[in-house]
């Protein structure tokens, strides 16, 4: 009875988090852009737009990692080839715009 709640819970977990990561951060990156620039709502606001972006970006790199740990250590071996797959593309992300702001 346990291992069959704890099997759901954790898929259902790894599902939200997959879920999350595909739709709601990038329209997270997209309010922080329609806020940096106005985009017809008046002079656009950076500043506001940084809290943003901060949180779309600290979603964007820890729901992969908790994925991934979380994939791993129950044994769900697609969920941690989708994860794993998923922190590789955050990598060179992040990566690319490491060597874009830093010359």
């Amino acid at each position: 009875m346990w291992r069959d709640f704890r099997d759901v819970a954790v898929s259902a977990l790894l599902a939200v988090g997959a879920v999350t990561w595909l739709v709601v951060v990038p329209l997270m990156f997209v309010q922080g852009a329609l806020t940096a620039g106005g985009m017809g709502l008046g002079p656009g606001d950076p500043a506001a737009a940084s809290g943003t972006f901060r949180w779309a970006s600290w979603l964007g790199a820890g729901i992969p990692v908790a994925g991934v740990v979380v994939s791993a250590t129950t044994r769900r071996w697609g969920w941690t080839w989708f994860y794993g797959s998923v922190v590789v593309v955050v990598a060179v992300v992040a990566a690319v715009r490491w060597a874009q702001t830093h010359p």
